[in-house]
C-alpha cells in the first residue's frame, strides 16, 4: 500500500452528500422547543378548563408538552456536541407525513372511545409508523400504555 493511499484512509470525510447541516439540527430544535413553548403558555391554558376537585385538566398535557420540549434541546444539544449532527432523514416529508396522520387519527378517535380506548389504538400506531415490526413489543407497550392511562383517568 503506498503512502498516499494510507493517508487518504486516515482523513475524514467532509460533509457527506446524505449528512445534515449544523444550521438545520438548530433550526429543527429552535421550532419544535418553540411549539413546546406555545402548547405550555397559550395553547393548553386556551383549551383545558379549571378542576374541581383534585389535579387540573392541564397537568397531563402540560407535563407532556414540557419534556417534549426538554428532549428536543437535549438531542440538539447532544447532536450538536458530536462531530458529526447525523444524516438526513431518509423519508423526507414522507415521515412527517405519516405521524402527522397518526396524529389526527387520534384527535378524531378520542372523542368517540375515550383517552385509554384512544392509547389502545395510537401506541401500536404511532410506533409502525416509526418502524417498529416486533408484534409482542407493540402488544406490550399499547396493553400497558392504555391500562396506566385508564389508572389515571378512570
Amino acid at each position: 500500500m503506498s503512502d498516499a493511499a494510507g493517508r487518504a484512509g486516515d482523513a475524514a470525510p467532509a460533509a457527506t452528500p446524505g449528512a445534515r447541516s449544523r444550521l438545520s439540527v438548530v433550526a429543527e430544535a429552535v421550532l419544535l422547543g418553540a411549539a413546546a413553548l406555545a402548547a405550555v403558555v397559550w395553547i393548553i391554558p386556551a383549551q383545558t378548563s379549571d378542576g374541581g376537585i383534585g389535579l387540573s385538566p392541564a397537568v397531563f398535557p402540560t407535563v407532556c408538552a414540557i419534556a417534549l420540549g426538554v428532549f428536543v434541546i437535549a438531542d440538539a444539544a447532544l447532536r450538536l456536541l458530536r462531530a458529526a449532527p447525523g444524516e438526513r432523514y431518509p423519508d423526507g416529508w414522507g415521515a412527517f407525513v405519516r405521524i402527522g396522520a397518526v396524529a389526527v387519527l387520534g384527535v378524531c378517535l378520542l372523542p368517540v372511545v375515550g383517552i385509554a380506548g384512544c392509547a389502545l389504538a395510537m401506541v401500536p400506531a404511532g410506533m409502525l409508523v416509526l418502524g417498529e415490526r416486533r408484534p409482542l413489543r407493540i402488544v406490550v407497550a399499547a396493553l400497558a400504555c392504555a391500562g396506566l392511562v385508564w389508572l389515571v383517568f378512570r
